[in-house]
C-alpha cells in the first residue's frame, strides 16, 4: 500500500531571509520564529502548510523563479487594498474559473499570487422515496434553519438552499446539523496545487449546476422557502502588525481583516484603546498602552456586540543606556561602543537611517560596531533592533565632524551694493555643502574644491566693510573679518560719438569713442566681440578695430569695473574692403638682372597688400599710402614684357597686362683680378674690375663659389676666396643672374706662404 504524505512546508531561499519573512510577515499575516544561530525563519501554524524562509547558499539571481506561491485569502479586494495602503505594490484583480486573482513580488523579486476561491454551489439530496406514502396533503416548507449568534459571516447574503423534491409523500426528513465556520486565515499553495484546485472547482461547479437543473425540472412549479434570517456581519480580524512590541507602549499597532464598522471599540487586555483609528472597513490604527510582558489579547468589538480577538505579545526589549563616542569622522571607521540591557545576538543597528555595516555582539548589555563613510547628514539618530523586531533609540545624537575650515582671501575684495557680484574665496577644509555668509545675509556658493569656493555676493543695504563667514554642515564657522567692501552705485559709463563710424571687415582700424566716466579697465565690445582699448582721459577711448566676417550695423558695449553694460545699437557700420586698384607704373622697364626701382601708383593700399611682377615677389616692396607703393624688380630670365599683380587676401586682386618690359642685359666682363694669389685656406679679398656686373652677379675660383661678394658698381666687386691647394692655378668666373658670364683662364694662384 502506497503511503500518502501531506505539505508540511513550502522553504523558500533567498539572500536576505531577514527582509523576505519581513514581506510574508506583513503581506500575508504571518508570525516568524528565527531559528536560534541560524538565518532560518518559520512561519509559526496551528495546521496546514507553514512557511520557511532560509539563506540561499549561492546568490540568487533577482526574479529566479525557482519557488511560485499563492496565498488563499478571504476577500481579495479587501486584502488587496490594505496591502497598498501598506506599500505593498499589488496588481490589477483578475477573474478566472476557480476565483479571482491578484499578483505581486516579495524583496527577491519572486512571484507571488493572491488567491479568492469562488463560491461553490451548494445542493441538498432529495430524500429517498417510500413505496407507500402515509400523508395525502403537502407537507409545509422547512422552517428556517437559525444561525448561532456568534457565528462571523464574511458575506452580507447566504448562499440560497434549495429546497427537497415534492413527492406524494415524502419520508420525514431531519434538517442538516449546524457546522462550525472554521476560522478565516491565509492557506499556501504551490502553483501546481491551484491548477488542480482550479480544475475541481470547474468540475465541481459543472456537476452542481446539472443536478440543480435536475431538482428544478423535478420540483415543478413549487416556490422556494423564505431564506433564513441573518444580522449584520460581526468583524473578523486577520492579522496584528507588529505582533510583537515594547512594554513602554506607544507602538503604532495597525489591525488588518474585515467587517470592522464605524464606531467600534478596541480592548487591549479588555481596557479600552484611546481613540483607535478607523481607516475603512478592514483597517483600523490603535497606539499600544504600557504593559507588562508577556501575551495580551486585543479585541475588536462592533457597536453591535458582535467580536474578534488576536493576541500581540509584549516583551520589555532592548534599552540603551549610553554609547561612546558620540562624534567621529565622516570618512567612516569610528568604533561605536552602546551600552544598555536586553541587547540579543543577531540584533542591528540603524545608524543616521541605514542600517550599519556590522554589529559585534559582546553581552546583552554591550555591543559595537564601525561608523561607515557618510556625505549629507551630520547628526543622527542610533536605533538598536533585536531579531524580534523591538527597537530601541538612543537619546543622544551621533555627530559626523569634519576639520574646521579657515576663509584666507576673497578676490576681488568689492563689489557694487547691488550684489550678484562673483568672487573667489580661497583656504582650506571646505566642505561641498558648505554654507556662505557675506555682513549676515547668505551668498550663492559654489564649491570648486576644499581649497576654493566661487561666490555671487547678496545685496547689501549700505556701503562699507563686511565680514564673510563660511560654515560647514556640521556647525563649525570660520570667519574672515572686513574681507570684501560692499560700493555706492557708479555712474555708468557714457558714449557720446564713435569717429569713424564705419571701417573695414578686415579689422585693425584704429577708431575713437568720445562721451564721459570712461576708466582705464571699461572694456570695449564691436559687434559683440571684445576689442583691443586703451582708455586715453575720462572723455576718449581709443580701439583697434576687430575683424569681421560679413558687412553691416553692429552695436558697441562699453562694461564699466563693475559689470555694469551700455550699449549703443547700430553704431558702427562693417564694410567690405574693395580690391586695391593699379592705374601707373613708372619706370616701365629694366635690365633682366632686376634691381630696377618701380612706383605703383593707385587706390585702396595698406600694409596688407602683396606684389607680384612677372609671377615674383619683388625684392622689395613698402606701400607709401594708400595710392602709392614702392619696389625693386627681381631678375628675369627672358626678356619681355611681364604683368604686374596687387591684391589683398580678403579684398581679391588687380593684374596690370604688360605693365613691365625686361631689357636684355649684355654679358659681364673682366678687365682684371687683383691681387692674383693667395692662401690656399681662402679668406683673400680680391678686387675684380671689368664691367656689366649686377647685385646679383656670382663669383667662383676653380669652379667653387666665393666666402663673400659685395657689388660696389656695374664695373667693380670686391670678394673673398674660397680654400684651394697649393700651387694650383684657377679660372675666375662672374656669372650674372641671367646665365651670362666672363671667365679669366689661370687667373689666380693658391701659393701655401700666403696668409689671410
Amino acid at each position: 500500500m502506497m503511503a500518502t504524505f501531506g505539505l508540511g512546508k513550502i522553504v523558500l531561499y533567498a539572500a536576505d531571509p531577514e527582509a523576505v519573512s519581513a514581506f510574508y510577515a506583513r503581506a500575508a499575516g504571518l508570525s516568524f520564529d528565527r531559528v536560534e544561530g541560524t538565518r532560518r525563519y518559520e512561519s509559526m501554524s496551528t495546521g496546514g502548510t507553514s512557511l520557511v524562509i532560509d539563506l540561499a547558499l549561492e546568490p540568487l539571481a533577482r526574479g529566479r523563479r525557482e519557488c511560485a506561491l499563492s496565498l488563499r485569502v478571504p476577500n481579495l479586494q479587501a486584502v488587496a487594498s490594505s496591502l497598498r495602503e501598506d506599500g505593498i505594490d499589488v496588481g490589477p484583480i483578475l477573474e478566472r474559473p476557480s476565483g479571482v486573482f491578484a499578483s505581486l513580488k516579495d524583496p527577491d523579486g519572486r512571484d507571488v499570487e493572491l488567491w479568492e476561491p469562488r463560491a461553490k454551489p451548494v445542493s441538498v439530496a432529495p430524500p429517498p422515496l417510500v413505496d407507500k406514502p402515509a400523508l395525502d396533503a403537502p407537507p409545509l416548507p422547512p422552517a428556517p434553519v437559525p444561525l448561532p449568534p456568534d457565528l462571523p459571516a464574511l458575506v452580507d447574503k447566504p448562499a440560497p438552499v434549495e429546497p427537497p423534491v415534492i413527492v406524494d409523500k415524502p419520508a420525514i426528513v431531519e434538517p442538516p446539523a449546524l457546522v462550525d465556520k472554521p476560522p478565516v486565515r491565509l492557506e499556501m499553495h504551490s502553483a501546481l496545487d491551484l491548477d488542480k484546485e482550479a480544475a475541481a472547482a470547474t468540475e465541481s461547479a459543472t456537476k452542481a449546476e446539472g443536478e440543480g437543473a435536475a431538482a428544478e425540472e423535478k420540483r415543478g412549479t413549487e416556490p422556494p422557502p423564505p431564506p433564513p434570517m441573518m444580522g449584520a456581519p460581526g468583524p473578523v480580524v486577520t492579522a496584528a502588525r507588529p505582533a510583537k512590541i515594547s512594554t513602554q507602549g506607544g507602538t503604532k499597532i495597525s489591525l488588518y481583516g474585515a467587517n470592522f464598522a464605524d464606531g467600534c471599540r478596541v480592548l487591549v487586555d479588555g481596557d479600552d484603546c484611546t481613540n483607535p483609528k478607523r481607516l475603512d472597513d478592514f483597517t483600523l490604527e490603535i497606539e499600544a498602552p504600557p504593559h507588562a510582558p508577556g501575551s495580551v489579547e486585543i479585541v475588536i468589538e462592533n457597536p453591535d456586540g458582535q467580536r474578534s480577538v488576536i493576541q500581540i505579545v509584549y516583551d520589555e526589549g532592548p534599552s540603551i543606556e549610553r554609547f561612546s563616542p558620540l562624534e567621529g569622522s565622516p570618512r567612516g571607521g569610528t568604533e561605536v561602543v552602546v551600552e544598555g540591557r536586553n541587547f540579543e545576538e543577531g540584533c542591528r543597528v540603524t545608524f543616521f537611517g541605514n542600517r550599519a555595516p556590522e554589529v559585534v555582539f559582546e553581552s546583552p548589555s554591550r555591543i559595537r560596531f564601525v561608523t561607515p563613510p557618510q556625505e549629507q547628514l551630520f547628526h543622527g539618530e542610533l536605533r538598536v533592533t533585536n531579531p524580534d523586531g523591538l527597537s530601541a533609540l538612543a537619546a543622544e545624537l551621533f555627530t559626523y565632524r569634519l576639520a574646521t575650515p579657515y576663509a584666507r582671501e576673497v578676490s576681488p575684495a568689492s563689489g557694487l551694493v547691488g550684489g550678484s557680484k562673483r568672487v573667489a574665496v580661497t583656504g582650506v577644509d571646505f566642505h561641498p555643502q558648505c554654507v556662505a555668509r557675506l555682513g549676515g545675509k547668505q551668498a550663492t556658493v559654489t564649491f570648486r574644491s576644499a581649497e576654493s569656493l566661487e561666490l555671487v555676493t547678496p545685496r547689501a543695504n549700505e556701503p562699507g566693510l563686511v565680514d564673510l563667514e563660511i560654515e560647514n554642515p556640521d556647525g563649525q564657522i570660520t570667519k574672515l573679518e572686513g574681507a570684501f567692501t560692499y560700493e555706492a552705485e557708479p555712474t555708468p559709463p557714457l558714449l557720446v560719438e564713435v569717429r569713424p563710424d564705419r571701417g573695414y571687415c578686415a579689422g585693425g582700424q584704429t577708431i575713437r569713442l568720445a562721451g564721459d566716466n570712461f576708466e582705464a579697465d571699461t572694456v570695449v565690445r564691436i559687434g559683440e566681440v571684445r576689442a583691443i582699448s586703451r582708455t586715453r582721459s575720462r572723455h576718449e577711448i581709443e580701439v583697434e578695430l576687430p575683424q569681421r566676417t560679413q558687412p553691416g550695423l553692429v552695436a558697441i558695449e562699453l562694461v564699466d569695473r563693475f559689470g555694469i553694460v551700455v550699449r549703443r545699437e547700430d553704431a558702427f557700420t562693417y564694410e567690405s574692403r574693395p580690391a586695391p586698384r593699379v592705374d601707373g607704373v613708372t619706370p616701365r622697364n629694366g635690365p633682366m638682372v632686376g634691381g630696377t626701382r618701380i612706383v605703383l601708383e593707385g587706390d585702396f593700399f595698406d600694409e596688407h597688400v602683396f606684389v607680384r611682377i612677372g609671377g615674383q615677389a619683388p625684392k622689395r616692396a613698402v606701400v607709401r599710402s594708400a595710392t602709392m607703393i614702392e619696389a625693386v624688380t627681381p631678375p628675369s630670365r627672358m626678356s619681355g614684357f611681364v604683368d604686374i599683380e596687387v591684391g589683398r587676401g580678403d579684398a581679391g586682386n588687380t593684374v596690370v597686362k604688360n605693365a613691365f618690359r625686361y631689357d636684355p642685359s649684355p654679358a659681364p666682363a673682366i678687365d682684371s683680378v687683383a691681387p692674383n694669389k693667395g692662401s690656399v685656406e681662402g679668406g683673400t679679398e680680391v678686387s675684380i674690375e671689368g664691367k656689366n656686373f649686377v647685385a646679383e652677379s656670382a663669383v667662383l675660383f676653380g669652379g667653387k663659389p666665393a666666402q663673400r661678394v659685395k657689388f660696389v658698381s656695374a664695373s667693380t666687386l670686391e670678394v673673398k676666396t674660397p680654400p684651394g691647394k697649393n700651387g694650383e692655378m684657377v679660372d675666375v668666373v662672374v656669372r650674372n643672374p641671367d646665365g651670362k658670364e666672363a671667365t679669366t683662364k689661370r687667373a689666380f694662384l693658391y701659393d701655401a706662404r700666403y696668409r689671410s
